[in-house]
């Protein structure tokens, strides 16, 4: 059996200042809300590790010593850390406070916003797992690109504005995606 490449996303807007001072925002978009989920389906499941466990990984994924297929995008998240920031994040999910570290609209601050799942099966067969892949040797590398460039590309597929001589190809792909699936898509890839 196939397994299924689902990448849960989270709409949180950037607005508030997090309880302790460390943005999860983005963690949950892949962990999920409690860090639950392995990863891209790639990952050790975070909430069950010990505390030690999950230090030599975050400090390995900043020194490039440890990650594998997701050295580069976890190196991308967990380099602005510092150490004492590692430390916090290390006890923010072991005493289960994540909800305080991520940030929410402010206009919804009480509320919870929707994960958003989007579909990457049929993606990464060209793209790669990680988006690490210029797809048939033609398009960009996704994982480089800006979420503004995401967007931009994935709403030209959608309208036949993008993509050149391919965008056939991507249009298939792109018309099935909600705009909300799409701004998802953008925020937990883009750079």
């Amino acid at each position: 059996m196939i397994k299924q490449n689902i990448i849960s996303l989270s709409l949180l807007s950037l607005f508030s200042v997090s309880a302790l001072g460390v943005d999860l925002t983005k963690c949950i978009g892949c962990h999920g809300t409690h860090f639950e989920n392995p990863a891209m389906n790639l990952s050790r499941i975070v909430k069950d590790l010990k505390e030690e466990e999950i230090r030599k990984a975050l400090n390995g994924y900043k020194d490039g010593s440890k990650g594998g297929s997701m050295q580069e995008v976890m190196s991308q998240q967990i380099s602005k850390f510092t150490n004492d920031e590692i430390a916090e994040v290390i006890v923010i999910i072991k005493t289960g406070k994540i909800e305080e570290n991520i940030q929410h609209d402010s206009n919804k601050s009480k509320e919870k916003t929707p994960i958003i799942e989007v579909q990457t099966d049929s993606c990464i067969s060209c793209h790669g797992v990680m988006f690490e892949k210029s797809a048939l040797g033609y398009s960009r590398i996704v994982n480089q690109m800006s979420k503004e460039d995401i967007i931009a590309s994935m709403n030209g597929y959608k309208n036949g504005t993008y993509g050149g001589d391919r965008k056939a190809l991507m249009a298939g792909q792109a018309t099935k995606l909600s705009s909300e699936e799409i701004e998802a898509f953008a925020e937990m890839i883009g750079k």
